[in-house]
């Protein structure tokens, strides 16, 4: 059982690296001047929305949608328990993120768990046209992890793991 809900908080924490990923319906704020966001020459302020949806186990590379602001796929990387490096063409920027709150269950009946997390994010370390990005914002974390039913309980590795993280905050893109 303790095993398992590690492998649940395992799972939970490596997607959580990813910060957050927002169904947000909020409109950006466009400088006056600017046509397109995310140039590399006019600045860029509004609000920024992240979502990712993940089904992989290892939850090392995600696919995350963003919008707002500016608009872009993204593929991110994890390189430690608190910070990832959202990877666009042409750029790319860090995300550090802090866990406020976390809950994990496990059902030792149905061998599945799920795990909600909260916390905060910041933008930093922008290269290529995210040069000088800087934004925070709030994300919260739904998992689920289900595990194999064996003879005796539950199998200890998870064989399906879910995770939406959804995050939005403010941005400013110089």
């Amino acid at each position: 059982m303790r095993k398992t809900l590690a492998a649940l908080i395992g799972a939970a924490a490596t997607v959580t690296m990813i910060t957050g990923a927002g169904v947000a319906a909020a409109s950006p704020v466009y400088p006056a001047s600017t046509s397109h966001p995310a140039s590399a020459h006019q600045a860029v302020t509004g609000v920024e929305n992240f979502q990712i949806v993940s089904a992989s186990i290892s939850g090392k590379r995600s696919p995350v949608v963003i919008y707002g602001a500016f608009n872009d796929r993204v593929v991110f990387v994890t390189a430690t328990a608190t910070t990832e490096r959202f990877r666009f063409p042409g750029g790319s920027f860090r995300v550090t993120h802090k866990n406020t709150s976390s809950h994990q269950h496990f059902n030792t009946t149905t061998c599945a768990g799920t795990v909600r997390q909260s916390g905060t994010y910041k933008l930093s370390n922008g290269r290529g046209k995210y040069a000088g990005i800087s934004g925070h914002g709030h994300f919260a974390l739904r998992g689920l992890i289900v595990n194999r039913h064996t003879a005796h309980g539950c199998s200890r590795s998870p064989i399906a793991v879910q995770v939406i993280i959804q995050a939005q905050g403010p941005v400013t893109l110089p």
